[in-house]
């Protein structure tokens, strides 16, 4: 009997042995930050908003981390920017940018920082679509009424955009001159603030991310989407491609990036715990509800891709006569 119990005992410990041993190993490396400030350089509310607190909840709980979230919005999410590339490269400041404040604003104005001097790339999360949607004040309800209406009333048409450069902005500068249009840009600190001013008639217009969700709503009217493709939520709005404007691009990107110098340790653990919620269905479908699509670039796909958007936009820019 004893030897029998002995070797049940065997058995137990061996299948313990071999539970602990094929159980998937954990770091006990501490994050070098007990607390981390993401800056998100937008007024709260807006797509870039959500999506930051969203990352930021994914961080907290995969880095064993408390991530705050500090929102300082104005001047295209410049401000913001230049203050998270002056913060300790440590670990303790990470910033969730839009793909504008790097590829389009520096070419407009001196932003206080140099794109790819002060910070390191660490993760693409999800990229937004943008939307023309009118004013319900604004008396159109397709493109060609839109254009009809702008060469009809000329000087009167005006938009908003969360600031000079922004994706949106460069994206509707475009848009207005492929129709031989003109209006009058009125920046705003975050997109919820255009969506507002939308909605009560101050701007007549906006192309932005944020208008989808008005769209749902049916509280703006929905006019195209810049780009080839309709998003299949609304087959009823075309895309800018099919009714005649080929070049218009509004994708927007929400990337987190660090100040430069970071050691790289820092930053690959920051990109795995991104990549890892990156294909985590209830992080996939908070970001879908957020009005974004789920878009993972590591570090080095997303620097050499930043890169290649500087380049382009310098010569969009250039073109369009905005470049400084």
């Amino acid at each position: 009997m004893q030897t029998k119990m002995k070797a049940v005992g065997a058995a137990v410990v061996a299948a313990l042995l071999i539970s602990t041993s094929s159980a998937p190993a954990v770091s006990q490396e501490a994050y070098p930050a007990d607390t981390v400030t993401m800056i998100v350089p937008y007024a709260a509310g807006g797509a870039g908003d959500i999506v930051g607190r969203l990352v930021a909840d994914e961080l907290s709980r995969r880095l064993g981390v408390n991530v705050v979230v500090e929102n300082i919005g104005g001047a295209s999410g410049t401000i913001g920017a230049e203050q998270a590339s002056r913060a300790p490269a440590d670990g303790s400041t990470l910033l969730l940018a839009g793909n504008a404040i790097f590829t389009t604003a520096p070419h407009l104005a001196d932003v206080g920082f140099e794109p790819f001097e002060d910070f390191v790339a660490i993760a693409n999360i999800s990229e937004a679509v943008r939307m023309l949607v009118a004013s319900k004040s604004l008396p159109v309800t397709t493109v060609e009424e839109f254009v009809a209406y702008g060469k009809e009333h000329p000087g009167e048409l005006n938009y908003g955009s969360v600031g000079v450069g922004s994706t949106g902005h460069v994206a509707t500068v475009d848009m207005l001159s492929a129709m031989g249009l003109e209006a009058t840009h009125i920046p705003y600190k975050g997109a919820a603030d255009v969506v507002q001013a939308v909605l009560a008639g101050d701007v007549q217009f906006m192309m932005d991310a944020a208008a989808v969700p008005q769209a749902r709503q049916d509280t703006v009217t929905a006019l195209a989407v810049p780009g080839g493709e309709q998003l299949p939520e609304f087959p009823d709005v075309p895309a800018l491609a099919s009714v005649g404007y080929n070049s218009i691009s509004g994708t927007g990107w929400q990337m987190i990036m660090g100040p430069a110098g970071m050691p790289a340790e820092v930053v690959s653990r920051v990109e795995t715990a991104l990549k890892d919620a990156s294909a985590d269905a209830e992080f996939i479908d908070k970001l879908t509800k957020a009005g974004v699509s789920p878009r993972f670039m590591g570090s080095a796909e997303l620097d050499a891709a930043l890169r290649a958007d500087f380049e382009r936009f310098d010569e969009i820019l250039t073109g369009l006569g905005l470049a400084k």
